[in-house]
């Protein structure tokens, strides 16, 4: 697992190619601003050259809301290939951030300390979007999308 409220990396062991990316849910359970958090996250990485996530047939991402402390954001488990978000991030913006940061780990991204430079990947980050760097670390990883 990679918990989102440290600096350190971990391995992610199953990651998921941004080219051919899995379908992502949501829990049944998720409210109208938890189901937009996702849609708004995958949209926050099209512009960077991820496809759109949709539903499709084959491997699927599941996104799943639990209650946590406060200082916790998120963690994807790649064991399970499910993303978990604190219920309690409820501002659209930084729940779409939290997502995409998540969605991050799945693609195979870790953490990048906020003293090398400003990314998705920051630990704790609530506010920025996948950056030019980032775009470049995902291309690094799978190759520029068709």
């Amino acid at each position: 697992m990679v918990a989102c409220t440290s600096g350190g990396n971990a391995t992610i062991k199953v990651t998921r190619d941004a080219c051919t990316p899995p379908s992502v849910t949501a829990e049944p359970s998720a409210t109208a601003v938890q189901s937009n958090g996702i849609a708004d996250a995958e949209a926050l990485w099209r512009p960077r050259g991820v496809p759109a996530l949709g539903v499709r047939a084959g491997v699927a991402l599941e996104v799943r809301f639990q209650h946590a402390a406060p200082q916790f954001h998120g963690f994807y488990d790649d064991q399970e290939s499910v993303i978990y978000i604190n219920d309690q991030v409820t501002d659209p913006t930084a729940l779409s951030i939290v997502i995409a940061h998540e969605l991050g780990h799945a693609f195979g991204l870790v953490h990048v300390s906020p003293d090398l430079r400003t990314s998705l990947m920051n630990p704790g980050n609530l506010v920025v979007p996948p950056t030019d760097e980032d775009q470049r670390a995902i291309e690094a990883l799978w190759g520029v999308c068709p």
